[in-house]
């Protein structure tokens, strides 16, 4: 092992390797539906809000879970919470097509359906992440750490681009059908590993536990800087890579099912390609940097998108803010990652998830809304501007992001 690259050796750890690969299926057919459902949401009712509703259906209830599973996650197997999450899940994708291929799939239904996704979904994050430690050696854990980020975020690349391209010649019907098999081969591909015992963890009552969670956070200036620039990232930059694509790709660019593809396919692009970088490199350079980098490009990006009437330029945009996505995602999660104490590591994974998932409801919900009553390009102007204004605040305070450099404490 030794004789390996740093950033290559948590491959070497059969469990993560398995782990590593499970979930990069699992997420990429994951991913698909997650474009699916506000595609055909928006074929079916022709409105931003219904688009937005259903990202919030989503979104809410996976927000509500994510602390529950935090907690259980230091409590519990961390491999049982992320199977029975994935077991869900494929259970609402059958059903989705299921009723899909009956024509019986109204926007109602998929908003109830959304709420048990979601509800699903709020127990695998938290496990995903914390289980990162039980699978490598500590001195294995910053390498594991980025590739989790790096299979993350190749799912929310591939599994986009492909629906894309599904929903353009295909329909809707094969993007369920994929994700049902994504999720099948996830399953079976992770069902071998084997993980470490975690360290114990004092049986408190599960709101002291989550209070307690909370608490270290505060005590914390660095974590409170991520879990802030989690949530004003996700709520006015993300939006458009995930609820809002559809609506940009038809309100701004009036290319339809087309742009959709197109977008989501530079959008992963960009990422796959920031991805591959930080993951072999990342050590070359301070976390602090490539955050405020990341930040202010992401601004850029979005900005770029809003400001022109051409498909090439909003292409690049994409291009843009897909790779400082990638950036900002695997920077924050290392910054945690070797700075948490491994008792509190679901609980304080489950506080950064809940500032991402609470992000994204809030900006898609106000984002579709306002899309309906002014346009979609008011909306990337408006939150690409917040987002340029919230970097400028943080770059100017005297340490900026330098709190991301620290280690564990």
């Amino acid at each position: 092992m030794s004789d390996q690259p740093s950033a290559l050796r948590a491959l070497s750890h059969r469990s993560f390797l398995l782990f590593f690969i499970g979930v990069s299926i699992a997420t990429t057919g994951q991913f698909m539906q997650s474009l699916a459902v506000p595609f055909y949401m928006n074929e079916l009712t022709d409105s931003n809000a219904w688009v937005g509703s259903s990202a919030f259906a989503v979104l809410i209830p996976s927000l509500f879970m994510t602390p529950v599973a935090g907690i259980w996650s230091d409590r519990i197997s961390r491999k049982a919470l992320l199977f029975g999450s994935f077991f869900t899940q494929l259970a609402c994708s059958a059903a989705f097509l299921a009723l899909f291929a009956a024509d019986l799939l109204t926007p109602w239904l998929m908003i109830g359906i959304q709420v048990v996704v979601g509800v699903a979904s709020g127990f695998q994050w938290a496990p995903t992440q914390a289980m990162t430690a039980l699978l490598v050696p500590p001195e294995d854990l910053l390498s594991a750490v980025r590739f989790v980020s790096l299979s993350f975020t190749a799912g929310r690349a591939l599994g986009p681009a492909l629906a894309g391209l599904t929903l353009l010649y295909w329909g809707p019907g094969p993007a369920f059908a994929v994700t049902i098999v994504g999720f099948a081969l996830g399953l079976a591909m992770m069902a071998p590993m084997r993980l470490r015992a975690a360290e114990p963890v004092e049986q408190e009552p599960f709101w002291l536990q989550f209070r307690h969670g909370l608490d270290y956070v505060r005590r914390r200036p660095a974590m409170r800087l991520v879990m802030l620039t989690s949530f004003i990232v996700a709520s006015v930059g993300a939006v458009f890579a995930f609820a809002l694509v559809a609506s940009v790709a038809d309100d701004v660019f009036a290319l339809g099912d087309g742009g959709l593809g197109w977008l989501t396919a530079t959008f992963g692009f960009g990422s796959l390609m920031v991805g591959l970088y930080v993951t072999n490199f990342g050590d070359r350079h301070l976390r602090s940097r490539i955050e405020m980098a990341a930040v202010g490009v992401y601004a850029l990006g979005v900005l770029a998108v809003g400001a022109t009437p051409w498909l090439a330029f909003g292409l690049l945009g994409y291009f843009v803010f897909g790779a400082a996505h990638m950036a900002h995602g695997v920077t924050v999660n290392s910054a945690l990652q070797v700075q948490v104490d491994e008792q509190y590591r679901g609980r304080v994974m489950s506080v950064w998830l809940m500032s991402v998932l609470s992000g994204l409801p809030i900006g898609s919900l106000i984002g579709g809304f306002l899309g309906d009553l002014v346009s979609m390009r008011f909306v990337l102007l408006l939150y690409g501007g917040l987002l340029a204004v919230f970097w400028a605040f943080t770059v100017v305070r005297s340490n900026g992001f330098a709190g991301l450099d620290l280690g564990s404490d």
